[in-house]
């Protein structure tokens, strides 16, 4: 399966450097994400959120190919206490803390169903691979994760001369939040 993957983006990005139609556009915006997973599932303190940078570029009028990297702010720090014994009967307590930061970095896929002069509104869906390096249990110091989104409803308002920059929100389910507000530029 991760073969058949692979292949499918390598083909989709090769087509895409070929095309050469003046009505393609490149898109590149930063975005800030509130209530995402898995960082804020895990404490209790509140929406940290977190970064994500995208590439996107049009193939169709209506559908996008892309990219994500996505980065969660820490979370609070995590305490780990085991105890140890020994064989004469005596023991050792340990503790150890650490803060877990996620990075992930995925493919994006963005149908959009809404193409005017000053907007878009669209869907998208991102699935990849994260790290997690934070610790977990049996001391494991860097742990793998599947990251994914699901962007139910976005939306890109442009502004200036020629309209390159733009800046919008989305909202959905995932890693890059329930709710993410994003500023970019498209040329």
């Amino acid at each position: 399966m991760k073969k058949y993957l692979l292949i499918f983006i390598i083909l989709l990005y090769s087509s895409v450097s070929y095309s050469q139609e003046k009505s393609l556009k490149h898109e590149v915006e930063v975005a800030y994400g509130i209530f995402n997973f898995p960082n804020d599932m895990l404490n209790d303190n509140g929406m940290k959120g977190g970064f994500t940078a995208n590439y996107m570029y049009r193939i169709k009028r209506w559908f996008w190919v892309g990219a994500n990297v996505n980065w969660q702010f820490p979370s609070d720090p995590q305490y780990y206490n085991w105890r140890e014994y020994y064989a004469d009967g005596s023991f050792k307590d340990f503790e150890k803390f650490t803060v877990n930061r996620f990075f992930a970095f995925a493919p994006e896929m963005r149908l959009s169903y809404t193409n005017k002069k000053w907007v878009t509104l669209y869907s998208s869906f991102s699935a990849g691979y994260g790290i997690n390096t934070g610790i977990k249990l049996h001391n494991d110091f860097c742990n793998n994760y599947y990251y994914w989104n699901i962007t139910f409803f976005g939306g890109n308002w442009y502004f200036g001369k020629k309209q390159h920059f733009f800046f919008g929100g989305e909202f959905g389910i995932g890693f890059k939040g329930i709710y993410s507000i994003h500023a970019g530029y498209r040329f």
